[in-house]
């Protein structure tokens, strides 16, 4: 059983809806008061409906005629767009511009994650809002305030991650707090990236301490400071600095993450498996599913079953995706498969097809035929390496959950320990000097450790370089939503370093600049005249 269960009820699924209208999205604050912020139990549910918003779909976000959900949409971009894995479904979800690099403002899927985030944003800004109102707040005694305010600085960085994904992906962004007028004929204010910057640090450093320390499932202590880590550690791609303060703040960062307790766990694949809950000890934040209480098809439900191509029978004992087939969508481009060196146990790929051939006693017998390690055409899943970092098993080998009717039971790790060790060692390679080289080795060593079940993965001080820590942060992290912000980061995401498929095209092409970026979606245009202006200025 999970530690924690997402329920939207009725009060916190009226804050799910997004409009496309100057992110005039709040219920009113007299219905919103009257039917759900008169217990702390109703702010409680309305936090749980803004968890939930992240792995469950809102219909009402998404022009994109399945409105699949954050995570889901936040992968095709992150990884599904970069050297990490390659999405299949290519004409059936119009995902040929996300694989490809050439989306424009029209595009179902930018609009798609525009509207995630200010949807997150906006439930975020509404609780806020209502648990900082002193008129409500009156009628509760001082226990109730003090859980009331924990709630709150949940939303908080919630509203900081949501926002973090904003600096991400525009150049300039609107923006909206709990103190925003809001209407249909207002305009919000237009951050750009050195605005929302500060904006996210000052917001993340306020509320760390103030977060609980150990709470699996919730925003805490932990997670606030490694999303600050992360957040500084771009800081040349969001502010045009290359300032030294900002990688030690990311060092600084990174220490008060790890004095939070964490621990790095033995088994690489255990992160990714259907008990990953048990894995607190890594886990510094994990969006919990819960097949029980949470269906759906989107989160990890589409990524276990996405990676399962046909001609692989008896798929559930790799994947434990129960009954649910073969969806043929995600597999490994041959330059992630590359990127390893053999022993590395994140290397969680397999090469061939499978087929029962007959029975030998009383055990199953089967055939292999070796797959191409190319992916020689798209719509097409018989060519490219499977990949099996996910799954749907529990730590005894068997699946937790049947797919086919209530979805996948592995929870989503938004922010881990092993990232927080490479991140360190990062900004100390990139100037930091708050922490050694010879303790951003020690780290980056813990980590190859892991995967290699020994030191023969060890590398030395010469070998820590910023390339190595690059190709490094794909082996441990690829499929987790974040290869795309590294690419930029490390200057290798348009041009100057190209993967198969690449601009659509086989051996990968350089693109333009501008794909750094998405465009703010075209029905923002007619009630945000500033939106057309910002994708005009990227050539969109």
């Amino acid at each position: 059983m999970k530690k924690i269960i997402y329920t939207i009820i009725t009060g916190a699924a009226l804050l799910a809806g997004a409009s496309s209208c100057s992110l005039d999205q709040y219920p009113h604050t007299s219905d919103t008061a009257a039917n759900v912020y008169t217990s702390a139990e109703g702010y409680q549910s309305v936090l749980s409906g803004i968890y939930a918003a992240m792995i469950q779909r809102i219909s009402s976000v998404s022009d994109e005629e399945r409105s699949q959900n954050y995570i889901r949409t936040l992968m095709m971009f992150q990884d599904c767009s970069t050297d990490a894995c390659d999405a299949i479904w290519l004409s059936g979800e119009s995902l040929t511009d996300v694989n490809g690099l050439s989306w424009n403002a029209s595009d179902s899927w930018c609009s798609a994650m525009y509207y995630h985030i200010y949807n997150i944003v906006t439930m975020c800004n509404d609780l806020i809002k209502n648990a900082s109102d002193e008129d409500l707040l009156s009628r509760f005694s001082e226990s109730e305030r003090a859980v009331i305010e924990g709630y709150r600085n949940e939303a908080r960085f919630l509203r900081a991650y949501a926002y973090s994904h904003a600096i991400d992906f525009y150049n300039k962004m609107p923006f909206v707090d709990e103190n925003s007028s809001i209407g249909a004929n207002i305009i919000p204010e237009t951050y750009d990236r050195s605005q929302m910057f500060s904006y996210i640090v000052e917001e993340l450093s306020e509320i760390a301490p103030l977060l609980e320390v150990s709470n699996y499932g919730h925003a805490t202590r932990g997670a606030a400071y490694a999303l600050l880590a992360r957040v500084y550690l771009s800081s040349e791609v969001y502010t045009g600095s290359a300032d030294v303060a900002n990688y030690n703040a990311c060092i600084t960062a990174c220490r008060n993450a790890i004095e939070c307790g964490y621990s790095l766990e033995s088994d690489y694949g255990k992160i990714f498996n259907a008990d990953n809950h048990l894995r607190s000890n890594e886990i510094i934040f994990a969006l919990a599913c819960d097949a029980s209480h949470t269906t759906t098809w989107d989160a990890t439900t589409f990524i276990t079953c996405g990676e399962v191509l046909s001609n692989f029978d008896n798929y559930a004992e790799i994947w434990g995706t129960e009954n649910s087939g073969a969806w043929n969508n995600l597999r490994a481009r041959p330059d992630l498969v590359d990127a390893f060196q053999s022993g590395d146990t994140r290397a969680r790929f397999i090469s061939y097809d499978r087929t029962a051939s007959g029975t030998d006693g009383s055990e199953t017998t089967y055939t292999t035929t070796e797959r191409s390690k190319d992916i020689t055409a798209h719509d097409d899943a018989t060519t490219g390496y499977r990949i099996c970092k996910w799954t749907n098993l529990n730590d005894a080998g068997e699946p937790a959950s049947d797919c086919s009717t209530n979805g996948a039971n592995t929870d989503f790790p938004v922010l881990r320990l092993a990232d927080v060790y490479l991140m360190l060692a990062e900004a100390v390679v990139r100037g930091g000097t708050e922490a050694t080289m010879s303790e951003a080795l020690s780290y980056v060593n813990l980590v190859r450790q892991r995967a290699f079940g020994s030191t023969d993965g060890n590398i030395g001080q010469d070998e820590l370089t910023l390339d190595f820590l690059c190709q490094e942060r794909l082996r441990e992290m690829y499929m987790e939503c974040i290869r795309r912000t590294d690419l930029i980061r490390f200057g290798k995401y348009t041009s100057g370093y190209n993967w198969q498929w690449k601009a659509n095209v086989y051996e990968g092409a350089d693109v333009d600049s501008k794909y750094r970026f998405l465009p703010i979606p075209e029905a923002e245009y007619s009630v945000n005249p500033q939106t057309q202006t910002i994708n005009n200025e990227l050539g969109f």
